[in-house]
C-alpha cells in the first residue's frame, strides 16, 4: 500500500446521513485511472446511489478536475438521497489540486498511514492474511526465519510489494512451512531506497551466488565473476543480508 490518507464523513458533517449506518455492510472498491475516464465517473455515482455498505474509491488523486468535480457532486447527492453508504477516498502522499482540495473538504477525518517499514511488525498479522487471501489458510504458514528476513526488508512498494512477494512464493510452495530459501531475492536487502532495474538484476544474482555458496562470500563472488572487494561493496551498497554460512 502507498502511503496514503483516507477520508470519512463524520457527525457534523453535512454526508453524516449517508454513512453513518451500519460500516460492517458488504462494501466496494474503485480504483481510479490516470485519465478522466467518463466510465468510471458514471460507475461510482451509480455505487454511491445504489449500495447502502461502504464505498472504498482508491488513488483519487490520479483523476482530472472535471472527474473530480462530478464525484464530488455524486458524493453530495447521495447524502442528499440519504443511501446510508459509508464513503472513504484514498490518495498519494503530497497529491494537490484544487478541486482534490474541495473533495477533502466534504471528509472531515483523515488518516495518514506510514509506510510499512515503519510499522513491519504488521507483517505478522499481514502475511497470513494475504495467504488466506491467495487460498492457503490454514494449508501454509511462515517459518520464524523466514518472517525474521520479512521483518528486516525495506519494502518500498509497501504491502502491494508483500502480495506480490507472496504470490511468487505460492506459485513453488503450496503447503507445509514458508522457509527462508522459498523467499524472493528482494526479501534479504535492508536498503531503503528503490533500485533501478539494472540494479535489481545485480542484486538479485548477488543473493542467488551467496545462497549457492552457503553464504561464502569469497566463493559467490567467484562464481560471480567479481573480485572480493567488489562483492563486499555490493552487498553493502544494497543492503543484502547474507544467509548463514
Amino acid at each position: 500500500m502507498a502511503r496514503s490518507s483516507a477520508a470519512a464523513a463524520s457527525s457534523n458533517d453535512p454526508l453524516e446521513a449517508s454513512v453513518a449506518a451500519n460500516r460492517r455492510s458488504p462494501w466496494l472498491c474503485r480504483s481510479a485511472g490516470t485519465d478522466d475516464d467518463p466510465h468510471w465517473s458514471s460507475s461510482v455515482r451509480q455505487a454511491l446511489l445504489e449500495e447502502s455498505g461502504t464505498v472504498v474509491l482508491r488513488h483519487v488523486d490520479r483523476l482530472g478536475d472535471s472527474v473530480l468535480r462530478s464525484l464530488i457532486d455524486a458524493l453530495y447527492e447521495t447524502a442528499a438521497r440519504d443511501t446510508g453508504a459509508w464513503v472513504v477516498v484514498t490518495l498519494g502522499t503530497g497529491a494537490q489540486s484544487r478541486a482534490l482540495g474541495a473533495l477533502l473538504r466534504a471528509f472531515p477525518r483523515t488518516v495518514e498511514i506510514p509506510p510499512l517499514r515503519h510499522h513491519v511488525e504488521d507483517l505478522r498479522q499481514i502475511v497470513p492474511f494475504f495467504l488466506a487471501r491467495l487460498g492457503y489458510a490454514g494449508t501454509l504458514t511462515c517459518s520464524t526465519e523466514a518472517m525474521q528476513l520479512l521483518l528486516r526488508a525495506a519494502w518500498p512498494g509497501n504491502v502491494a510489494q508483500v502480495l506480490s512477494m507472496l504470490r511468487q512464493v505460492v506459485a513453488h510452495r503450496r503447503t507445509g512451512v514458508i522457509l527462508a530459501g522459498d523467499l524472493p531475492p528482494e526479501t534479504r536487502t535492508v536498503s531503503r531506497r528503490v533500485l533501478s532495474p539494472l540494479e535489481a538484476l545485480e542484486r538479485d544474482a548477488i543473493v542467488r551466488g551467496l545462497v549457492d555458496a552457503g553464504g561464502n562470500k569469497a566463493e559467490a563472488a567467484r562464481g560471480l565473476g567479481m573480485s572480493r572487494a567488489t562483492i563486499y561493496r555490493k552487498i553493502r551498497e544494497y543492503g543484502i543480508v547474507a544467509p548463514a554460512g
